[in-house]
C-alpha cells in the first residue's frame, strides 16, 4: 500500500488496503484546516441540525400516530407510509453522505410483496426492516445534529477570534478605553488580554484549536458514517 497527498493536502491511500468508503484519505494535520474534506466535513456537522430537528419531529410524530390508532383503519396505512417516507430520508441521506462524507453504500432492497394491491404493499413495508432502520436513524439525527452542529460552530467560532486576536485587538484601547478582552472579574480586580505574553498565548491557543478541530469533526464524521453502514445500508 503506498501513499500520495492529494490536491488539499490529505494523504490518499493506494493499493491494496485502500477501502472504498473508509474515510480516507487521512488527514496530514498542520493542512487539515485548509482542506476541501474538512470544509465538506463541517457542511455536514452543521446541516446535521436542521435535517435531524426536521426528520426528528416528523418521525416521532408519524410513528406516535401510527401506533396509537393502529387498531383502526387509519394506523397501519400511517406507519406504512411513514415507513416508505423513511425509505426515501434515507436515500437522502445516502446521497449527503457521499456528497459530504465520501461514503457511497448500495441501498437497501425494496420491500416486494407476494400479490398485488395496497394491502400487500402495506404488510411488505411493515415487515422490511429498512423502513425501521431509517426511522431510527432519522430519531437518532437530533441529538448527533445538536452535538455536531455545537461542536463545528463553537470549535471553529471561537479558534478563528483566538488566532486573529493580535490584529483587532487594538480596538479595545482605540474605542473602548480599556487593553483588551475581559477575561474575568474578581470583586475590584478586572484582568484583561492585553500584554503582549497575553496576546501571543491567545494566539497560540487559537492556533493550536485550529489544527484540532478538524480532528474532532473527522471523529464526528466517522459516527456518521458508522451509523449510515449500520443503518441506511443494504
Amino acid at each position: 500500500m503506498s501513499s500520495t497527498l492529494d490536491s488539499t493536502g490529505w494523504p490518499r491511500e493506494t493499493g491494496a488496503g485502500a477501502v472504498k468508503g473508509a474515510g480516507s484519505p487521512r488527514p496530514v494535520f498542520w493542512l487539515a484546516p485548509f482542506s476541501a474534506r474538512t470544509w465538506r466535513e463541517t457542511l455536514q456537522a452543521v446541516v446535521n441540525l436542521p435535517v435531524g430537528v426536521v426528520a426528528f419531529s416528523a418521525v416521532v410524530t408519524l410513528l406516535a400516530g401510527g401506533l396509537g390508532t393502529a387498531v383502526t383503519f387509519v394506523g397501519l396505512p400511517l406507519l406504512a407510509c411513514t415507513l416508505a417516507g423513511c425509505r426515501g430520508f434515507a436515500a437522502m441521506e445516502r446521497a449527503r453522505a457521499a456528497a459530504l462524507l465520501d461514503l457511497a453504500v448500495p441501498a437497501p432492497a425494496p420491500p416486494r410483496a407476494d400479490r398485488p394491491g395496497p394491502v400487500a404493499w402495506m404488510g411488505a413495508t411493515l415487515r422490511s426492516a429498512a423502513g425501521w432502520r431509517a426511522a431510527l436513524y432519522a430519531v437518532l439525527m437530533l441529538p448527533l445534529g445538536i452535538a455536531s452542529f455545537t461542536l463545528a460552530v463553537t470549535l471553529w467560532s471561537v479558534a478563528l477570534v483566538a488566532v486573529t486576536y493580535p490584529l483587532w485587538q487594538w480596538v479595545f484601547p482605540t474605542y473602548e478605553h480599556r487593553p483588551g478582552i475581559e477575561l474575568y472579574e474578581n470583586g475590584d480586580h478586572t484582568h484583561y488580554l492585553g500584554s503582549v505574553p497575553e496576546i501571543a498565548g491567545c494566539c497560540a491557543l487559537g492556533l493550536l484549536l485550529l489544527l484540532l478541530t478538524p480532528l474532532v469533526l473527522r471523529g464526528v464524521a466517522g459516527i456518521q458514517r458508522a451509523m449510515v453502514r449500520g443503518l441506511l445500508a443494504g
